[in-house]
């Protein structure tokens, strides 16, 4: 108790003593409303990150879907209050209620599904389910009869309460905050440390194995806590709407999530006093950098410093299962080639060279066959294509989950147009450049991964891509160097990239040398190291790879394709605009290309042109498909759909070695054993019988 008082009243002089120090630094000071109106959206901003912690404790998993397990809530009540004429005050348990049963929902109908599953798995299923609640939220406004799902600021009943807190007004939407967060708080912190659930929930986030064996329901604790989170989402959404609006969490992107996480971050994730602490802290920065810059995306950069920061320096040593669990990499599974014994037959060989030739000839043939526009959403595609390539490489070979390429993109974009615009360079020497910036940039972010590693560099590469996107990619922000016009070259004084068909071909060309490229990687040395210091970074290290070199050769060259892919993105779009590498098309790219298997080149490929598409499609139900396709595929294809393909050619592999009489061991091992046992036995039998006649004699 002694020492609780006594860190109680160091936070305490140090916070007078960071004020002080931030009145005399900063260009127009910390006035005390100021900080006043940071420490309440703080403290709703500390609701959102507990959630987060109690769901990490629970499962050791960071929940991108945070912010729409309330959304969804939140988004109806407010609805409802605004178009309907319910009550406010009726409006807002009735939001909370439905928080809470969208959080139990989520864990009995998704997460139970992925109990056996590892960490990163459950990780990148809570992204699909971010994108299933996001299009839910489109949605719900039209069912309700709103004519837009975009609501501003609204007035509650309590708006009019005004005091006047120089140099802000503070009405009652904030004391509303102020009055119901402590309460949550204190109802949060004895149900934890009173409660026998309370007290079992804690238990099993310690150690879920002993607390099942000891006959606690870890099961039933995680619909509660997941429930729990979900109505501590829906209150931040609704305290908070009054002031920032109650739009759908998918329109701003991870946006809103970023100061939750770097709130949880601080906390290391487990700590809710210190989630509370960090939360007020990181809402009044928020409102000072918005107050000395008049720049409210200048804060997102705070959050990527504060967050690289919280990593940094509270970094801990991982156990043996710890440190197993991240660097397995489940969601990738690795595309076997097709068997030597059946590779020089001829029907097999006509049959690749076939399905080889109709693919090329589609790619060569569409130019001739759509108008512009339709080749212009193509060559959009293509560039997408190379962008998962490179993910291929970052995420599925390397290991690292990268939630942020959009923003090497952005990059590569950025420095293209500039070197075309200002200097009138040649188009390839401004591609090779775009390609080094984006490798330097992407060496920047891959310099932390030596220490950071799994879930928590995802939260790192998202809050890039955040802070990319709304500051630095900006035009506002930076207007002389963001190129917003740029006029497509002349190539090789013959072809004029202003015809969709010629700048086509020029993204197919760049496509297939990216594919040819990172096919060669995957052979080499380079490539194999990359693949062992993904599956076990100590083994390897045993075995004398270079484990760093690896790990940092992964981010240099999935860097160079993904800026190379901004270099023709931009003469694509004639430009940049605001928005146009917003960390949703991240988040997008990842979601194909794990639908379509990020464990192979052609898999995510597939992904990526399945679901381009759905291009047509409103926001909403794209959402929905691509959210409920990543779920379905992790759940039943972890392999994603580049599996099923493959799982299609061994099957007709299989006919063909039948009926040639060849034995493959391989594809005899991979088929079921209740679909044709006795034939089966009969193979494996024949093949013990051959490797008998091997065994050399004694």
């Amino acid at each position: 108790m002694t020492r609780r008082i006594h860190q109680t009243v160091w936070w305490a002089v140090g916070s007078v003593v960071a004020w002080l120090v931030a009145a005399a630094v900063l260009p127009k000071g910390a006035p005390l409303g100021v900080v006043l109106t940071g420490a309440v959206f703080g403290t709703a901003t500390a609701l959102l990150a507990m959630g987060l912690i109690l769901i990490y404790r629970a499962t050791r998993i960071v929940n991108f879907a945070q912010v729409g397990l309330g959304g969804v809530g939140g988004i109806l009540a407010v609805n409802l209050f605004l178009h309907q004429g319910w009550p406010y005050f009726l409006c807002l348990p009735f939001g909370l209620l439905l928080g809470i049963g969208v959080g139990a929902l989520v864990d009995v109908a998704v997460i139970r599904r992925f109990r056996n599953a590892s960490r990163l798995l459950l990780t990148v299923a809570t992204i699909g389910l971010a994108q299933v609640l996001g299009g839910l939220e489109l949605l719900l406004p039209k069912w309700v009869g709103a004519g837009s799902p975009l609501n501003g600021g609204y007035a509650t009943p309590v708006s009019n309460i005004n005091l006047h807190v120089d140099p802000v007004i503070i009405n009652g939407d904030h004391l509303l905050i102020v009055g119901v967060v402590p309460l949550v708080i204190a109802a949060l912190a004895w149900f934890l440390l009173r409660t026998d659930n309370g007290v079992a929930v804690r238990a099993a986030a310690e150690n879920s194995d002993r607390a099942m064996l000891l006959g606690v329901p870890v099961r039933r604790l995680s619909t509660l806590v997941w429930a729990i989170a979900g109505g501590l989402s829906a209150l931040t959404f609704m305290l908070k709407g009054p002031f920032s609006g109650a739009t759908p969490d998918v329109l701003g992107g991870p946006t809103l999530l970023l100061p939750a996480l770097a709130a949880a971050v601080i906390a290391q994730m487990e700590s809710l006093p210190l989630a509370f602490a960090g939360g007020v802290g990181l809402g009044i920065l928020e409102q000072l950098v918005l107050w000395n810059s008049n720049t409210a995306s200048a804060a997102d950069v705070a959050f990527l410093v504060v967050i690289l920061g919280a990593l940094l320096l509270q970094r801990q040593k991982l156990s043996r299962a710890q440190e197993g669990d991240t660097s397995s990499w489940s969601i990738v599974s690795a595309i076997r080639p097709i068997p030597r014994e059946l590779r020089h037959l001829p029907e097999v060989r006509i049959g690749r060279w076939l399905l080889t030739a109709l693919v090329a000839a589609f790619g060569v043939a569409a130019p001739f066959i759509y108008g512009p526009s339709t080749l212009n959403l193509m060559s959009v595609a293509l560039v997408w294509g190379i962008v998962a390539i490179s993910l291929v490489v970052l995420t599925g070979w390397g290991g690292h989950i990268s939630l942020g390429q959009f923003a090497f993109v952005g990059v590569g974009a950025i420095v293209t147009g500039n070197l075309i615009v200002k200097l009138n360079l040649d188009l390839f020497v401004s591609f090779l450049i775009a390609g080094a910036a984006g490798a330097l940039v992407a060496l920047l972010v891959g310099l932390p991964a030596l220490r950071i590693r799994g879930l928590f560099l995802a939260v790192t590469t998202l809050a890039f891509a955040v802070a990319l996107d709304s500051y630095f990619l900006n035009p506002v922000h930076f207007h002389n160097w963001i190129p917003e016009n740029v006029d497509r070259p002349v190539l090789w004084r013959r072809f004029p990239l202003e015809s969709e068909r010629a700048t086509y071909f020029l993204c197919l060309g760049f496509l297939v040398l990216t594919i040819a490229v990172a096919l060669g990687v995957r052979r080499a040395r380079g490539g194999r190291a990359l693949l062992a210091t993904r599956d076990n970074a100590r083994a390897s290290a045993a075995m004398a790879v270079p484990t760093t070199a690896s790990r940092l050769s992964a981010f240099v060259l999935a860097g160079i394709i993904a800026g190379v892919a901004g270099g023709l993105h931009v003469l694509i779009l004639h430009g940049t605009r605001v928005g146009t590498y917003q960390p949703v098309s991240s988040l997008d790219v990842f979601s194909m290309a794990v639908i379509g298997g990020m464990g192979s080149v052609g898999g995510a490929l597939l992904g990526v042109f399945g679901l381009r598409l759905l291009e047509g499609v409103s926001d909403a139900y794209r959402l929905l498909v691509t959210g409920t396709g990543l779920l379905f595929i992790l759940l039943v294809l972890p392999g994603g759909l580049g599996q099923a393909v493959v799982m299609v050619r061994d099957r007709v592999l299989r006919r063909i070695a039948d009926r040639r009489g060849i034995l493959v061991p391989s594809l005899v091992a991979d088929r079921r054993s209740e679909d044709r046992p006795e034939e089966e036995a009969g193979l494996l039998e024949h093949a013990l019988d051959d490797e008998r006649e091997l065994e050399p004699v004694p």
